[in-house]
């Protein structure tokens, strides 16, 4: 099935009026579980998690950034099945995978979870059924930001809820229709550690859009959308960087230090 990421239905009991306001922040209900944050600027956004509220229930969700409006919460490798059309099972991707990592993680490497070779997977850019998120809502405003694309005029922070497995319609379900969060911390992915990052697997990689809409409403927002002006891109990645979130904090690695040195001769031809 498409995912469908459309809220433009008029008929809708959701899209009316703002439900709360902050300074330079608005929320939508969407759905019964779902919400958009709306905010004018980058300090909207600042301030959105500034609230007191927010503060409250900021631990009990996890977030990721997308640089489009129009980008699903799939996988990469779900994604490149429907591109291609090419079923790839994911017991042949990780089992090609493991074949050929043969000789390649040092002397005597620990033995992994299957979880944890794709979280291996994933870090060296193997399509798999996992999603990046973080704990850290700024670290997944920098993902948002810190990309060409300019298909939309928002960057999306996209929040799920923690305890989503509990509303009454999941527990309905088999267990093995529950989203999976994977926190497989390992010495060879030290950028998972320094993005306060984890995984989320969906069942047979169901996009995460339509898989909310077997929950029942219970006065919890499970998935939102947080917009964000991608005209604001210089001014929250300086912000960032005075918060030390940036390419060489997030990748530890000569590729991070690449990055940041990138960014750092950018900035400064700027203010030339």
């Amino acid at each position: 099935m498409e995912c469908d990421l459309s809220t433009d239905d008029k008929t809708s009991p959701y899209l009316h009026a703002a439900s709360i306001t902050g300074n330079g922040w608005s929320h939508y209900e969407t759905g019964p579980v779902t919400a958009d944050i709306v905010c004018e600027s980058w300090n909207g956004f600042l301030d959105f998690f500034h609230d007191e509220m927010t503060l409250q229930q900021n631990h009990n969700y996890v977030f990721r950034g997308h640089a489009s409006e129009n980008w699903k919460l799939e996988s990469t490798l779900k994604r490149k099945m429907s591109e291609t059309g090419i079923n790839k099972t994911e017991y042949n991707v990780l089992e090609t995978f493991k074949k050929h990592c043969l000789g390649r993680r040092g002397h005597n490497p620990s033995s992994l979870s299957e979880s944890e070779w794709w979280a291996l997977g994933q870090h060296f850019g193997l399509d798999t059924p996992l999603l990046d998120w973080s704990d850290s809502p700024y670290v997944a405003a920098f993902f948002a930001f810190n990309s060409e694309s300019t298909e939309t005029d928002n960057v999306v922070v996209w929040l799920l809820s923690k305890n989503i497995n509990n509303n009454s319609g999941v527990r309905e379900l088999a267990p093995k229709q529950h989203l999976e969060f994977l926190t497989p911390y390992l010495d060879e992915n030290a950028r998972l550690i320094n993005q306060r990052g984890l995984f989320i697997r969906t069942p047979n990689m169901e996009c995460v859009n339509e898989w909310v809409n077997k929950l029942n409403a219970d006065g919890t927002t499970h998935l939102g959308r947080i917009l964000i002006p991608r005209s604001e891109k210089y001014l929250a990645l300086d912000s960032l960087d005075k918060m030390n979130i940036n390419d060489f904090t997030l990748f530890p690695d000569l590729l991070g230090s690449a990055k940041y040195a990138n960014y750092v001769v950018n900035r400064k031809a700027k203010e030339v």
